[in-house]
């Protein structure tokens, strides 16, 4: 049994006979043995762990901080987007406003949401003209298990100053040749969410499909959404032990950005997101793999901005992203030695066309060639692995990068996991940055990547038994970070002139079940500074709560009390509101359990007591609504 694995079994242990005494029950039956299996089971799914070095490993051999989300869990909260489930993470930072499918960026321990690299099957989710992702597109039904890396993972993915957020969709079922669910939810403003998948595999062909629409007349005003998602996966097996892999998926809305009264302005957009992947895998030997891959991407934006007391149009941005690349990579297993090592190539082309009153339309055409190669490898011996990582980068804009970094875990006996690591890493300035936009930016074509260095120890354990606690101190040193300086001739033009800091601390704290209840809480503490001056940068969280109240009573009845807050050290000019907790209260009730279907009846109340908590007046957070539904699985 692996280190992770009987660490989580030992708080499950431990935390049961807790439970048997604080009920005056004898210890020995406090934790069934299906309670055991259960939650070994439940382990099972963020054993191993792909995005830190880019190939499959223990948790207990990764040195980063490291967030495991799984798709049980994020049904157990009834998440409609991606950025209903980043909300519920200590560490990671989202600015919700609105209700279901609205723009939203993730941050991560204070970073710039901009220095975030989100990803779906390999295939980046970031625009390249702004480096925005918007995690408020992209729905959940199709995620397997998210894996959330907080600092910088360069030495392996290339740009991703802050972190990254990696999508891992699900694989086809390979016990049935067809198993599915059906789901629909309804709720105030005629919000609804509606989903179908199936999928299954007949003769070593495997297949996995899903669609789902998400719609609402809005919470707030001009806050409604309405948008269509697709996905498939389809799978061969090769007679040699390789396997051949095809994705596609798409997401695409049309959405109202809420009202600003103070500008006189109401926003909406259009958005589309095509993507797709193929990937060979070969055993070559029995310790070497090859994995080779391609990868595609259109992205399409179109905002509009009319003044709000005359419904005049003012602006217009419209943005078309196509992009397209590839990977190698080998894979080498000796005893001690796991080592990845490959190459990456990606080309994207950027048209984005801006018009505003009196002004004639300004197109740019820029384009970003990068190539790289990397090299990771996971050397264990006894208790002790040393991770170390080099990558560089080409950049056809912005220079060259090398991204160094060395990582070490050390099992402390049975019942701790200490861990360290240092690495290098930067972020490729968005296209607009360096080429402008010919209207309001002006171009900066010598801009240098920003840099980071990074530093991070931390610890996870069970030696108090009743509970597993995790904590890690973090501190990023960032340099040439990319500020606006307003010009005579009124437009903006970012330049390196910038250090930051960013440092603080993590801590995470889970029970397993007693009397069928278990808590989880998180808390994340930011001190983000201007490196040169020590004046503390406002709009950044600087304190993280997160709290979970999970019941199951094993026979159907299942209920997660969520309570979620962020203190944003917002500048006064916002109007900021953020001194309540935003609690959501989800419940589940099978209705019925069958040999090949099942059913079950959900409920969601959010903001459950009316609180309000945004970082601007203008994109205010809805209050408490409701919403209900069933799904079948069949």
């Amino acid at each position: 049994m692996g280190e992770g694995k009987r660490l989580v079994l030992s708080v499950v242990t431990g935390l049961g006979l807790v439970a048997g005494i604080l009920g005056g029950v004898a210890p020995a039956h406090a934790q069934t043995e299906e309670d055991l299996r259960v939650l070994e089971m439940f382990y099972e799914d963020k054993d191993l762990v792909v995005t830190p070095s880019r190939d499959p490993k223990p948790i207990s051999e990764v040195a980063e901080n490291i967030t495991v989300v799984t798709a049980r869990e994020i049904e157990a909260i009834n998440a409609h987007t991606l950025a209903d489930v980043l909300n519920t993470i200590t560490g990671v930072q989202i600015d919700l406003r609105g209700g279901p499918g609205t723009q939203s960026t993730p941050a991560v321990q204070g970073s710039d949401p901009l220095h975030v690299l989100v990803m779906i099957d390999g295939v980046a989710q970031n625009f390249l003209v702004n480096n925005s992702a918007d995690v408020g597109a992209i729905p959940v039904q199709q995620i397997e298990r998210i894996e959330i890396i907080k600092g910088p993972a360069s030495s392996s993915w290339g740009s991703s100053l802050g972190g990254i957020i990696n999508v891992i969709t699900k694989s086809p079922n390979d016990e049935r040749s067809a198993a599915g669910l059906v789901s629909t939810s309804f709720g105030e403003r005629f919000t609804g969410d509606h989903r179908v998948e199936l999928s299954g595999t007949v003769g070593g062909n495997g297949y996995y499909v899903h669609a789902g629409k998400l719609h609402s007349d809005g919470l707030l005003p001009n806050n409604q959404f309405d948008g269509n998602r697709a996905y498939g996966k389809f799978q061969r097996e090769l007679p040699d032990g390789g396997s051949l892999q095809w994705t596609l998926g798409y997401s695409g809305s049309s959405r109202g950005d809420q009202q600003d009264f103070r500008a006189d302005l109401s926003s909406r957009n259009r958005f589309d997101n095509l993507f797709s992947t193929f990937s060979f895998a070969y055993p070559v030997t029995e310790r070497i793999d090859l994995d080779l891959s391609l990868r595609t991407s259109w992205k399409s934006l179109a905002r509009i901005d009319s003044q709000l007391s005359t419904g005049l149009e003012q602006s217009k941005v419209s943005i078309d992203e196509l992009t397209y690349g590839g990977s190698a990579k080998l894979t080498w297993r000796e005893r001690a030695h796991h080592l990845a090592f490959g190459a990456d190539f990606d080309r994207g082309d950027v048209e984005e066309t801006t018009t505003a009153v009196g002004n004639p339309a300004a197109v740019v055409t820029p384009h970003l060639t990068k190539w790289a190669l990397f090299a990771n490898d996971t050397i264990a011996v006894g208790n002790l692995t040393v991770i170390p990582g080099v990558r560089y980068d080409h950049t056809s804009t912005n220079g060259d990068f090398a991204s160094p970094s060395l990582g070490v875990t050390y099992g402390l006996g049975e019942h701790i996991v200490l861990r360290g690591a240092v690495a290098r890493g930067f972020n490729i300035p968005p296209l607009i940055f360096t080429s402008g936009d010919g209207l309001t930016t002006a171009p900066s074509p010598g801009l240098k990547v920003e840099k980071v260095l990074s530093y991070q120890a931390g610890f996870e354990t069970t030696l108090f038994r009743y509970f597993w606690l995790k904590s890690t101190l973090f501190r990023h040193d960032i340099s040439d970070a990319i500020v606006p300086i307003l010009l005579s001739n009124g437009q903006a033009q970012f330049l390196n002139q910038n250090r930051q800091r960013r440092q603080g601390v993590e801590v995470e704290v889970r029970t397993v079940p007693f009397f069928n209840t278990s808590i989880a809480t998180g808390y994340a503490y930011v001190d983000a500074r201007n490196r040169d001056t020590d004046e503390q940068l406002s709009n950044v969280a600087s304190h993280i709560y997160n709290l979970a109240l999970q019941y199951d009573d094993r026979n159907g009845l299942r209920g997660t009390l969520t309570g979620h807050y962020i203190w944003w050290n917002a500048a006064s000019d916002n109007r900021a509101k953020y001194t309540p907790v935003v609690w959501d209260l989800n419940l589940t009730k099978r209705l019925f359990k069958g040999e090949r279907m099942d059913a079950e009846a959900f409920f969601t109340a959010h903001n459950l007591f009316n609180g309000a908590q945004y970082l601007y007046d203008s994109l205010k957070n809805p209050r408490r609504w409701f919403e209900g539904g069933v799904r079948f699985r069949f």
